[in-house]
């Protein structure tokens, strides 16, 4: 073979490297960039913690566990507890929550997961003359954290004093409190197009 053919297959070898090595910084690239979209505003990442919080610590995890209760009784979160009292009063039927340092992990399958975290006392009524759900709180902490950033902009935390009402979790409204001083707007949730 003459030099230049063996100079030209080198020079092409390398230029295939060079257009491996670039597709491959161009995909990691598009691989850690954030997702598109709107940022949500901070009475939409309340309302959606707030809904979280009620759906998954509330309903799906505290409700079960006391739903003959009478009196008081101690539930372990994942970190921390829940003490609960119901009170029957006519057709409702009150929660009162004392949150200490209650640490709830949404899949304890997975060693760094979401988690949602509350401290403080809190009040859930369902049902009643209209038939509705109110959950009321003065100065309670809460943060729906996401250990893995898989939703960046998705956590919300703070102190909170809130009163919010509705037909059910997606419908509660009101007004919420963050760290006694940024006043939120909590509208119902809307759904999915």
């Amino acid at each position: 073979m003459s030099r230049n053919w063996l100079l030209a297959g080198l020079a092409s070898a390398l230029i295939a490297a060079a257009i491996v090595v670039l597709a491959i910084d161009v995909d990691e690239a598009t691989l850690e960039s954030p997702p598109t979209g709107p940022t949500p505003t901070p009475e939409e990442r309340t309302a959606r913690m707030m809904r979280t919080f009620v759906s998954r610590v509330i309903e799906q995890e505290l409700r079960p566990r006391v739903g003959d209760l009478e009196g008081t009784r101690v539930v372990d979160g994942s970190g921390g507890t829940a003490t609960v009292s119901r009170i029957i009063e006519g057709g409702s039927v009150e929660l009162r929550i004392a949150f200490d340092a209650y640490v709830l992990l949404l899949d304890p399958n997975v060693t760094v997961e979401n988690e949602i975290q509350a401290d403080g006392t809190v009040s859930y009524t369902l049902g009643g003359d209209d038939a509705a759900l109110r959950v009321r709180g003065t100065d309670v902490r809460i943060a729906v954290l996401d250990a893995e950033g898989r939703n960046p902009g998705g956590d919300a935390a703070g102190r909170f004093t809130f009163d919010l009402s509705g037909a059910d979790i997606a419908g509660l409204a009101g007004e919420a409190v963050r760290n006694e001083e940024e006043r939120l707007e909590i509208r119902p949730a809307t759904p999915a197009p």
